[in-house]
């Protein structure tokens, strides 16, 4: 392809007065044959360097292609009325004349359509590279989202069979032992089951909330919520699994936000703290009034903090990506569809605050977001 492309490219470099200034030298050297052929042999020496005198100035001066015409029309009749010795036009002069000015001509068009035709063809290649670049760009971005797409299929497969065959399990076992179990097995396989189904509906929940995230408003009706009932509320839904929370908010405190959505924020960040650090280990809950902020800022920093592995810096910004899981995530015991930070990232957004979600810590993580306190409505700033 680089072979192809070499001369038209080096042609198109070359200065465009250089066709004209060849077109203008082929037109003198035909003048010449003509001219030493019917001139006698002691003229034709003068003749011989008096085209070279001309061929140099028009070489090395900027002539335009008229006056090159004009120029060399003129020089050949000078020169054969020089050889006829007056001003008598014989026919023969006149068909020499006519015949020098129609190879000139054609000689220009022909240049010119050479260039043309040279500049259509290197302007009609680039723009297949570009097509082509555009087309390989677009098959990558395809082959990528099929990657994603199917990523998103198994993990989601994989993370409804868990809790459903751990539904079924004890179902089956209560209904076939139903008469020899007392009411405490049963009910423990009861609350398996129950829990089993809970985590099915969070699964559903993501999935649905996911696809329908470029449908949100940007302008949610927010009111004043008491973070501390709305924390309490989202961990009377969350098995705890052995881990000790501790909840760090003034009992005063109120945020202006969505109820509902940000129950469901909170759910997905406490959830996710749960899961991904080991059992035993606290999990705090905290939200302070940030001093110094300008009254349209949100002035609230709400953080969840666990005892997890922490996010490398090269992971950070996969984080809330969707349907993204981390490699070390994959291969463990961990269920998700990596949708919990990306819904939440979202939510957060979509109740006016551009910062977002922050996620912070290499050994443990701290994720954190930004509120607006009451009369506060519009909270537009950075989260430090």
């Amino acid at each position: 392809m680089l072979r192809n492309y070499a001369l038209p490219q080096q042609l198109k470099k070359l200065s465009p007065k250089i066709p004209w200034r060849l077109c203008t030298l082929s037109f003198l050297l035909c003048s010449l044959i003509i001219m030493t052929s019917i001139a006698v042999p002691g003229e034709r020496l003068l003749i011989v360097l008096l085209f070279i005198v001309v061929a140099s100035l028009a070489w090395i001066f900027p002539i335009n292609l008229f006056y090159l015409c004009i120029s060399g029309v003129t020089l050949t009749l000078l020169l054969s009325l020089c050889w006829i010795g007056n001003f008598i036009w014989p026919s023969s002069l006149l068909l020499h004349t006519l015949f020098d000015g129609e190879i000139l001509l054609a000689e220009a068009f022909v240049v010119s359509c050479m260039r043309t035709a040279m500049q259509v063809a290197v302007g009609a290649r680039h723009q297949k590279e570009l097509a082509e670049q555009q087309m390989i760009l677009a098959y990558e971005r395809e082959q990528h989202l099929n990657e994603l797409k199917d990523q998103f299929l198994l993990n989601v497969s994989h993370e409804l069979r868990t809790p459903l065959t751990e539904v079924k399990g004890y179902l089956d076992l209560l209904r076939e032992n139903h008469a020899r179990l007392d009411s405490e097995s049963r009910q423990e396989f009861l609350s398996h089951a129950a829990h089993g189904c809970d985590e099915l509906e969070a699964l559903v929940d993501n999935v649905l909330e996911a696809t329908q995230l470029d449908m949100i408003s940007a302008s949610y009706e927010l009111s004043s919520v008491s973070l501390l009932d709305i924390v309490q509320e989202t961990l009377a839904q969350i098995p705890l699994g052995g881990h000790e929370i501790i909840i760090d908010i003034p009992q005063d405190l109120a945020a202006l936000a969505h109820r509902q959505q940000l129950k469901r924020i909170l759910y997905n960040l406490l959830s996710n703290a749960i899961k991904y650090s080991p059992i035993h280990t606290p999990v705090t809950v905290s939200a302070t009034l940030m001093s110094g902020q300008l009254t349209a800022c949100p002035d609230i920093c709400f953080r969840v903090q666990d005892m997890g592995p922490g996010v490398s810096a090269v992971d950070m910004p996969m984080l809330f990506q969707k349907v993204m899981r981390l490699k070390r995530d994959l291969t463990g015991s961990v269920r998700g569809t990596g949708l919990g930070l990306f819904i939440s990232k979202q939510l957060v957004e979509a109740m006016g605050v551009a910062s977002g979600l922050k996620v912070r810590g290499l050994r443990a993580r701290e994720v954190a977001f930004a509120l607006p306190s009451r009369g506060h409505r519009l909270p537009y700033c950075q989260l430090h």
